[in-house]
């Protein structure tokens, strides 16, 4: 007697293209529909409020001179950091704010320049930023070096 064999009656197998493309178009449209396609954000977010009411000393002696340009400069020596507003010198960013107060009083559409050192960290040069832009600057930039 003799065995049937399994491969006689054996049919080519045949994939079913139509529900694979299917499941790529809904892929497709899952991926496009949840992307966002904004613009990349240039300013770093912070919240805007209304300058605060500063001493009259500080204002009396900044009247004086005329500007045309705010540089903050940010150093480290020791692991004490040194803020510089326009030769005026502080050693933390509430004495800053107060000269930058003062300044955003006379004059808030001045370019103001962030200048950092190379070993300032990231976080007391966003302080610095925040409060600027917490006194209304419109114009921050940050200083670079050209090579």
């Amino acid at each position: 007697m003799k065995r049937p064999s399994p491969y006689r009656d054996r049919q080519t197998l045949q994939v079913a293209m139509t529900p694979m493309i299917d499941v790529v178009f809904l892929l497709l449209i899952f991926f496009l529909w949840t992307a966002s396609f904004q613009i990349v954000e240039y300013a770093l977010p912070s919240s805007v409020s209304q300058p605060q009411a500063v001493g009259t000393e500080a204002e009396k002696e900044l009247e004086v001179e005329d500007f045309d340009q705010i540089v903050v400069r940010i150093t480290e020596n020791g692991g004490k950091y040194t803020y510089v507003v326009n030769d005026n010198r502080s050693q933390s960013v509430a004495e800053v704010r107060e000269v930058l107060a003062a300044l955003a009083s006379i004059r808030s559409d001045v370019p103001l320049i962030i200048d950092p050192d190379d070993l300032v960290p990231v976080g007391r040069v966003i302080d610095v930023y925040d409060v600027s832009r917490l006194l209304n600057f419109q114009e921050i930039q940050f200083a670079v070096e050209l090579e």
